[in-house]
């Protein structure tokens, strides 16, 4: 019976003695005749060097001392125990930083914000994964290389639910003599720890994989922020309404009216309240984006004495304000900012809205509803009925790809008369 080695290209059975194969036509390595043909027997149950007893702390340093190499063969007690190993150490890792990581971003651009210490936990976790993520990824290919198949079949994995359970199956297979092609680029001048290329492939792999977690987690983050928000700004405005029907003397809110709390609440600070008087409004804008802004109701304060709102150089005194009740219906998604808003009076003042007004505006999805009030801080108010009319401007905009869009972005500019 003639002697054969495999093909390195093909992997079919040739004669050891072939210069290149006849049936792929690839030439083939010379080989050194004696060596093999002493170990020809041998080479038909070949498989890839391995200890003894394959175990889970041999087939993890096996893994991590090939993390970056692809031609070599692992066989399949090495594979699955060194998959074992990394299931358990991003179980561990996950609980251990993971958690942590997604709870909240750990740095924001606009504005700019760094948490040091969640910063340093979110890049030790990624790196963490990433490499056990490549070792994973080269494992896999170098399995396939020992049932004679060629790392390409690791696309499958793009293939919905049939390409992942190909790929398994194929990991299962046992080992083949003809892998043995892989093993022809199969040495190693250094370990990969020794190449720079290996460690610049990692960095960034690790920016990218935490720049992915810190998204998550301030999108995670916002949205818990507007459930909760929007929930409080809620109970605000129930609670607006209740507090506006007991003071009220009778239903003609061109009246005065005193009411039965002696302060308001702005933020963490009480505000006593000297007068006041309530406008019911009917401003309804739904020109734009298919969107509804409503403002039904303003109100506005004397304050009791004189207060100071702000610091350092915005530090300012104040004893009058100006509550602006507004609803939002986003009939697309839209980002809209009424607590960025500037309001005017007609004796000539211009502030904007304070930072304690409730959070109920930013991005909002469509279909989505939300209500809160706007809190304007007047730094001289004789009279509540010195203020008989109010400018209201704010921004809003959407998203679009259109760039012959003007629609995109709009400035609300109202003005209501209070009678």
């Amino acid at each position: 019976m003639s002697e054969t080695k495999y093909c390195i290209n093909c992997g079919k059975a040739i004669p050891t003695n072939a210069t290149f194969c006849p049936f792929c036509g690839a030439t083939q390595d010379k080989v050194a005749s004696t060596e093999d043909q002493n170990t020809i027997t041998s080479e038909q149950h070949n498989t890839p060097n391995q200890p003894e007893h394959v175990n889970m702390w041999t087939a993890l340093k096996l893994g991590m001392r090939q993390t970056f190499t692809w031609s070599q063969r692992i066989t399949r007690p090495q594979y699955w125990w060194l998959y074992l190993d990394l299931v358990l150490i991003s179980l561990v890792l996950t609980i251990v930083l993971g958690i942590r990581a997604y709870s909240y971003p750990a740095f924001i651009l606009s504005p700019l914000h760094v948490n040091v210490l969640q910063t340093v936990l979110l890049l030790i976790f990624s790196a963490l994964m990433v490499w056990t993520s490549v070792m994973q990824f080269t494992a896999s290919a170098r399995r396939l290389h020992d049932s004679n198949r060629s790392a390409h079949y690791l696309w499958f994995y793009l293939l919905p639910l049939v390409g992942p359970i190909l790929i398994i199956v194929f990991l299962c297979q046992r080992s083949e003599p003809a892998g043995k092609r892989f093993d022809r680029l199969a040495s190693q001048p250094k370990p990969w720890t020794h190449k720079w290329w290996t460690w610049c492939l990692l960095v960034l792999l690790t920016l990218g994989y935490a720049a992915l977690i810190n998204i998550t987690a301030r999108d995670t983050a916002m949205d818990a922020a507007l459930t909760t928000t929007s929930k409080s700004a809620t109970t605000n405005s129930d609670d607006s309404y209740s507090d506006s029907e007991e003071s009220s003397d009778s239903t003609d809110y061109d009246s005065d009216s005193e009411s039965d709390s002696d302060s308001i609440t702005i933020g963490d600070d009480d505000i006593d309240i000297a007068d006041q008087k309530a406008y019911s409004t009917s401003f309804t804008d739904s020109s734009w984006a298919k969107s509804t802004f409503k403002i039904d109701k303003v109100t506005v304060y004397k304050t009791d004495g004189t207060y100071t709102s702000g610091s350092g150089n915005d530090k300012k005194d104040f004893n009058g304000v100006v509550k602006v009740h507004m609803s939002i219906h986003a009939g697309q998604d839209i980002s809209a900012y009424p607590t960025q808003a500037k309001l005017s009076t007609n004796d000539g003042q211009q502030v904007e809205a304070d930072m304690d007004s409730d959070d109920f505006d930013g991005d909002l999805n469509s279909g989505t509803d939300s209500d809160g009030n706007l809190y304007f801080v007047l730094s001289k108010l004789s009279s509540v009925k010195d203020i008989t009319s109010i400018r209201l401007k704010w921004d809003a905009s959407y998203d679009t790809d259109d760039y012959d869009d003007d629609n995109a972005y709009k400035t609300f500019d109202t003005t209501l008369n209070l009678n």
